[in-house]
């Protein structure tokens, strides 16, 4: 608080600059935002954006109207039967494992000169 009171003291002072009066008339407008603000409401500042409609919903419901838009969004259905679903290969699913592109293989281990393994 004492830097918003020193912020219009410097401001109202003779020979303060525009930046000084601007930032003077910032911390007024703060103040008087601040005491006509509701207890229990964010303080609306001038300029400041609006906050948005949803802000304050319950999450749970957030998700409920959510997954109601999104189902909205789908194809409806026209019961028609599809077709069944098919049994896998015999061989079953086979997946290649290869390196990521870019990638450097790290190269095979050598043996350390010098280290021999001798049997017990």
């Amino acid at each position: 608080m004492d830097q918003v009171i020193e912020a219009i003291r410097t401001a109202v002072a003779d020979g303060a600059t525009d930046e000084q009066k601007a930032h003077g008339a910032a911390a007024c407008r703060a103040i008087l935002a601040a005491l006509g603000a509701e207890p229990g409401k964010p303080i609306a500042m001038p300029g400041a954006p609006a906050p948005h409609p949803l802000a304050g919903i319950d999450p749970g419901l957030a998700l409920d109207l959510l997954i109601a838009k999104l189902t909205a969004a789908l194809p409806k259905d026209d019961d028609k039967p599809s077709a069944p679903p098919t049994a896998p290969d015999a061989r079953g699913l086979r997946i290649a494992f290869v390196a990521p592109p870019g990638r450097p293989q790290p190269p095979p281990r050598a043996a350390r000169p010098g280290s021999v393994r001798r049997k017990p």
